[in-house]
């Protein structure tokens, strides 16, 4: 049964649980706003965001936004991180470099992650057109040996005040270099794979083309956006290091640690892009923590699995209580290879790696500027299963953190002193759970029902931001892109559940006839309507 099935029990448990009185079910009599109005009606910056973020023909058929506080959450349970709103677009950008950048101090100016690849380029002296962003005028300096950019996943400006004694070293690199304290993502859907790529790119989504976890290929399927089989191929514009390869007759090195293919958008396509090598990339196997890669596209560097000592940083997690018990802070995970990679230990291990690929590969070794960038995976994974308050949160920033100090050292040791710039900042920050923002968390899988219940099968995904629907099955049923948008803007809280007592008691802000959602329009309408 679908959440309007339960309207009839649903007045009766109001009574006890709200206290208030409906004398009918009906609807509210506010009309639905036009999908012009919803559109014009957002904030310019959410708006604007959100337009970068939609690729005609990848993205989904329906662009939705929830209404905050609510947030739709993920499909097995959870939070999710989607959004144009400042708690998951703001994230720091820090740029370090002694003896390389001219000016230290702080930038108010507000900027996005596209602007860091024509920065580099300027710096490095490329010749790099970025298709969106802008060199920042403020990132002055030599050209360095290497450039080392970290992304700490779901390390945003919301975790970080949540956790502010955890990022001492990063707060020590912000003061003694250059801050963004206004840098924000710039495109939404704010996930990993779009906003590597245009960490990468100097593009936002509607430009290169990777719009979202899931796009549609070529056939209309709903498809991971690097096809977990490594390939980059939905990626539309070259990268700055494909582009930098070729003007350095391959001499650059580029290379890509990371946790999964998603994070291949910050160098692109290797072999798959025409003229391009075999650039170095390395995502882990989860089952037996070993970097792998896809050797026919891309190089795995053999010191990343020479190198040794996780077993150790394992045990030194575990002990930390005072007790070997396979536990991190009463979780038992520390004895599943395929959790291992969450916790700070992997953290430690991964840096260590890091630096024997730059020692053994010879990174910053010539004049010839090389590209290494880094993902550190553990916020983002314990945010999700554990939420941003959680202290697992807290531990995984303060390992990441104490490891920036790690790598400064052996960088000025090994590149030298006045020769390379290190670059921090995140993909987005993170969903508080909605009952700290007295907010909701939508129930997608809820929502799937409900447009099924009135439509028939008609959906083929329903994901944070957007709604993937069935074109065949759509014309079967003579159901327009616009009914299925009008359905779901009219979705109120009361639908989204199987249990409206429970629903209404704990839905924080929202009363059970509230709209979820503040906008639901057919997404091509964000390049068509002007405002």
């Amino acid at each position: 049964m679908n959440g309007r099935g339960w309207v009839v029990l649903a007045v009766a448990v109001l009574l006890a649980v709200s206290g208030s009185v409906y004398l009918s079910t009906a609807r509210r009599a506010l009309p639905l706003p036009s999908f012009r109005d919803q559109i014009c009606s957002l904030p310019a910056d959410w708006l604007e965001r959100t337009r970068r973020g939609y690729f005609p023909g990848r993205s989904g058929e329906v662009a939705v936004l929830p209404r905050t506080p609510a947030y739709v959450a993920s499909a097995a349970g959870g939070w999710t991180h989607t959004g144009p709103w400042p708690y998951l677009q703001d994230v720091p950008l820090v740029f370090y470099g002694p003896g390389v950048l001219q000016d230290v101090g702080e930038s108010p100016r507000p900027v996005t992650l596209a602007d860091v690849a024509p920065t580099f380029a300027r710096l490095m002296g490329a010749e790099f057109e970025a298709p969106d962003g802008r060199p920042l005028r403020e990132v002055r300096g030599g050209k360095p040996a290497l450039i080392v950019t970290i992304v700490w996943d779901g390390g945003g400006w919301n975790v970080l005040n949540r956790w502010p004694d955890a990022w001492p070293v990063l707060a020590a690199l912000a003061q003694s270099g250059i801050s963004f304290t206004r840098a924000t993502v710039g495109s939404s859907p704010s996930v990993t794979p779009p906003v590597h790529t245009t960490l990468g790119t100097g593009a936002f989504p509607w430009t290169h083309g990777i719009s979202d976890i899931s796009v549609r290929d070529e056939a209309g399927r709903v498809v991971d956006s690097f096809e977990r089989g490594a390939s980059a191929r939905f990626i539309e514009v070259p990268t700055l290091a494909e582009v930098w390869d070729g003007q350095s007759q391959q001499r650059a090195k580029v290379g890509m640690i990371g946790y999964e293919p998603w994070h291949l958008g910050m160098i692109g396509k290797g072999t798959e892009q025409p003229g391009g090598d075999r650039d170095d990339a390395a995502w882990l196997d989860v089952e037996t923590n070993e970097w792998i890669t896809d050797a026919d596209r891309y190089n795995l560097p053999p010191s990343l699995n020479a190198t040794v000592g996780l077993a150790e940083d394992i045990e030194q997690l575990d002990g930390a209580d005072g007790r070997i018990d396979g536990s991190w802070r009463d979780k038992a995970i520390l004895d599943d290879p395929a959790r291992i990679e969450e916790t700070p230990a992997f953290i430690a291990y991964h840096m260590r790696a890091a630096m024997n690929m730059i020692a053994g590969e010879g990174y910053g070794s010539d004049g010839v500027t090389d590209l290494l960038f880094m993902n550190f995976k553990q916020p983002d994974r314990t945010g999700h299963y554990f939420n941003m308050e959680s202290e697992e949160v807290r531990d995984s920033i303060a390992a990441a953190d104490e490891q920036l100090g790690v790598l400064t050292e052996f960088l000025d040791r090994r590149v030298g002193i006045g020769r390379w710039l290190l670059v921090i900042t995140a993909d987005h920050g993170q969903q508080p759970d909605a009952g700290d923002v007295q907010g909701y968390a939508i129930d997608p899988n809820e929502l799937q029902d409900d447009i099924e219940a009135e439509f028939g099968r008609v959906v083929r995904a329903v994901w944070p931001t957007q709604i993937f629907l069935d074109h065949e099955a759509l014309r079967d049923r003579r159901v327009s892109v616009a009914d299925v948008a009008r359905f779901v803007g009219d979705y109120r809280l009361i639908d989204n559940t199987r249990r409206p007592d429970f629903v209404i008691a704990g839905a924080g802000r929202f009363g059970p006839q509230d709209r979820l959602f503040e906008m639901s329009v057919p997404a091509g309408a964000l390049r068509t309507e002007r405002c």
